[in-house]
């Protein structure tokens, strides 16, 4: 299906990105002519959805539920028509170093095979921090993802370890640390692009 080119691009912030993403879903909800009911059936699956579905569906779309960047709102999102959230890049000053990023042949083909929105997004952060040549030891550093003062301070294995899973797509990108971690990578904005709707369909199929 083609895809829709990026619209209004979305701030790293995650609050903002939340506040940002349910206004953009709303909207795309009433181009698309899908009330909550609609999307709710969609989403949960049932004949009929109970109230605390629906209940938690509209708390999603006014952006009163961080779910909207978790499992179910990624599924809402997709519902919608969400293909990604594309990075756009700024200049990130790295010392390469010995250790550089890398990624194995399987992990290559796993990531990059995959087509849902969170995996489209650890790709393109995975291949970013290749591309730049940051050592996943330095990008835990920047990223905050470990506490440098501690006492005895944090190993180099351990700091590896930690940011290689949102590398690797066991984290998400798209929680606080996620975003902390896209921001290191020189993360300005995200994109979001749609799919086009099919001809007496809505997005959701």
């Amino acid at each position: 299906m083609t895809p829709v080119p990026p619209s209004s691009a979305l701030p790293p912030d995650r609050e903002q990105l939340l506040t940002a993403l349910a206004t953009a879903a709303r909207e795309r909800a009433e181009t698309l002519g899908l009330s909550r009911n609609d999307l709710a059936r969609r989403v949960y699956d049932p004949a009929e959805p109970t109230s605390q579905q629906l209940s938690d569906l509209s708390r999603m779309l006014d952006g009163r539920r961080l779910g909207l960047l978790a499992a179910t709102g990624l599924k809402l999102l997709d519902v919608l028509g969400l293909q990604e959230l594309r990075p756009v890049w700024g200049t990130v000053d790295v010392q390469p170093g010995v250790r550089a990023a890398n990624l194995s042949a399987a992990t290559d083909l796993r990531l990059g095979t995959d087509t849902t929105i969170r995996g489209r997004l650890t790709y393109a952060a995975a291949r970013r921090a290749v591309d730049i040549g940051m050592t996943r030891e330095e990008l835990a550093r920047r990223a905050g993802l470990v506490d440098l003062d501690r006492v005895p301070p944090p190993t180099e294995h351990t700091m590896r370890a930690t940011a290689s899973r949102y590398l690797t797509g066991k984290t998400s990108l798209l929680t606080t640390n996620g975003l902390d971690v896209l921001r290191a990578l020189g993360l300005q904005e995200l994109q979001p692009v749609w799919r086009t709707p099919r001809k007496g369909r809505s997005a959701g199929g």
